[in-house]
């Protein structure tokens, strides 16, 4: 990317919304030099949800309601999820 003239920006943790927030905050006073900006997030599938975290399994797959219950309740609700 590098190559091409892009700026690249990496988020070491993409599950945390502060460093999402601040690395955002960081790209907008970047903006008007006529280059491009990309932004690189490292995540964890699942985060916080014990029985959902590294594994694929539950990309695009629905949690029954017991599965639900307690996904729910091992993360904070943020920023008025449900």
């Amino acid at each position: 990317l590098m190559s091409f003239g892009w700026k690249v920006l990496e988020i070491e943790n993409g599950n945390d919304i502060e460093e999402i927030f601040n690395t955002l905050n960081k790209s907008k006073d970047m903006t008007g030099n006529k280059k491009p900006i990309i932004i690189l997030m490292k995540t964890i599938m699942g985060n916080g949800v014990d029985f959902m975290m590294h594994t694929h399994e539950w990309h695009g797959k629905a949690p029954n309601d017991d599965q639900l219950a307690i996904a729910l309740n091992q993360n904070p609700e943020t920023l008025g999820d449900y």
